[in-house]
Order: structure tokens, then C-alpha cells, then sequence
């Protein structure tokens, strides 16, 4: 019962990281389409800082990624020969 709750939250957590990710996508186009028009250097700036918050966002996707990985590697169990 505890690992299908692990992998329900581990679900969640990824869905999470994926949906932040995808959320500072949005902020980098929609500030730079404004730079775009506007030509001011706070859209590019607010940009930026999006693009630094984004690349945290990756960061943590890749440590859930590798966190699952090295679960499944726990979950292997070797079982030699009985005598």
C-alpha cells in the first residue's frame, strides 16, 4: 500500500513540475512578445527572470526523474540460487 501512495505523490510531484515548467513557458513568451512591442528593457528583464525560474523547474523535473530511476533500481530485488 505505501508504494502506491509513493507513486500517486511521485505522480503528482511530476505533474507538478511539468505543469510549473510549463506555466514559466508561458510568462518567457508572453514577456518577450511584449518586448517585442514595446522595446523596454523591463519585459526583457521579467524574461529572464521567468527563464531562471523555468530552468529551476527543469532542475527539479530532472531530480524526480532520477529519484524514480534510482526507486525502480531499489525495487530490484537479486535472488541467487537457494541451496
Amino acid at each position: 500500500m505505501a508504494m502506491n501512495t509513493r507513486r500517486r505523490s511521485g505522480e503528482h510531484n511530476l505533474r507538478q513540475a511539468i505543469s510549473d515548467i510549463l506555466e514559466q513557458t508561458y510568462a518567457i513568451e508572453y514577456s518577450m512578445g511584449l518586448y517585442f512591442r514595446k522595446g523596454t528593457e523591463r519585459e526583457l528583464e521579467r524574461a529572464q527572470e521567468d527563464y531562471e525560474i523555468m530552468r529551476a523547474g527543469v532542475e527539479r523535473l530532472g531530480a524526480i526523474i532520477a529519484s524514480a530511476h534510482h526507486e525502480d533500481d531499489a525495487d530490484i530485488k537479486v535472488v541467487g540460487p537457494t541451496t
